[in-house]
């Protein structure tokens, strides 16, 4: 049975947090333990393609002992299953805690891809399966076999019909509706701004953004967040609150520094749930 608006608006949502894989050491572990201390339910890291987050993320497990840990993603066209297997043998992460996500990268057949690697994960690690999705097919795959759905630059609208499909996709497959993550960027100040301005021309010029931005209606600055000082997040956070079961908060760090997120993380923390 489809859920509509109304019931997805009783979904209480947490809040987590997304520290680039190439934040320097110190700020991972600093920024790790301050979502653990402030009650976050995950501690995030980017999987650039041919790049490694599997050690970033291994630095916040160390600094920490019961956030969940998400990596978001892992490009399967560039990380076969055996070999994502192999580095979370070497890295020693912990299963219990782990968010294990996984995009498809580039090549032909996208969704076949990656049903394909979700089912040879499944015999592999015994950790929760994100899948990132940005168009109706992947967020229907997400639904039918994924325990988790990371959605990336999109408006709280289109993440309430993304969730839809995802439910819906769910339960017509007849398994339980996987949770549903968002990505949420945030740059403050100037530096920030033109950070999060070349941001949004990398996601211009990447196909499965534009088209997934066509759809939508909308452009990358109308997803990338750039505010002036962190008292302005909460207003920009509240139409997020009910819609999907975690905002990650991702700040754009200019300087490497936690000092840059901790007023933001702050700032976000009486928005959603706990």
């Amino acid at each position: 049975m489809s859920r509509g608006p109304a019931a997805l608006a009783m979904c209480m949502t947490d809040l987590g947090l997304m520290v680039r894989r190439d934040a320097p050491e110190a700020t991972m572990r600093q920024l790790a333990r301050a979502a653990e201390a402030h009650g976050l339910s995950c501690v995030w890291t980017n999987h650039p393609p041919n790049q490694d987050a599997f050690g970033p993320l291994a630095w916040a497990a160390e600094a920490t002992a019961r956030i969940q840990l998400g990596l978001g993603v892992v490009p399967v066209s560039a990380n076969g299953p055996d070999a994502i297997r192999r580095r979370l043998d070497e890295t020693g992460l912990p299963l219990d805690r782990l968010r294990l996500g996984v995009g498809s990268g580039s090549g032909p057949r996208p969704v076949a891809r990656v049903e394909a690697a979700l089912a040879a994960l499944r015999g592999l690690v015994p950790c929760e399966l994100v899948l990132a999705a940005l168009g109706p097919r992947m967020c229907a795959l997400g639904g039918r076999a994924a325990d988790g759905v990371l959605l990336n630059a999109l408006t709280p609208d289109y993440a309430r019909a993304s969730v839809e499909q995802i439910r819906q996709a769910a339960a017509t497959a007849g398994r339980p509706a996987p949770k549903v993550y968002a990505l949420v960027s945030v740059a403050v100040g100037e530096a920030g701004a033109a950070l999060q301005q070349r941001a949004a021309a990398f996601y211009a010029q990447l196909p499965t953004y534009a088209a997934h931005f066509e759809r939508m209606g909308a452009a990358p600055a109308d997803v990338l967040l750039t505010i002036n000082e962190a008292a302005e997040l909460p207003a920009h956070l509240a139409p997020w609150s009910g819609v999907v079961d975690e905002v990650v908060l991702g700040p754009v760090l200019v300087h490497g520094e936690a000092d840059e997120a901790l007023p933001l993380l702050e700032a976000a923390r009486g928005v959603f749930t706990p």
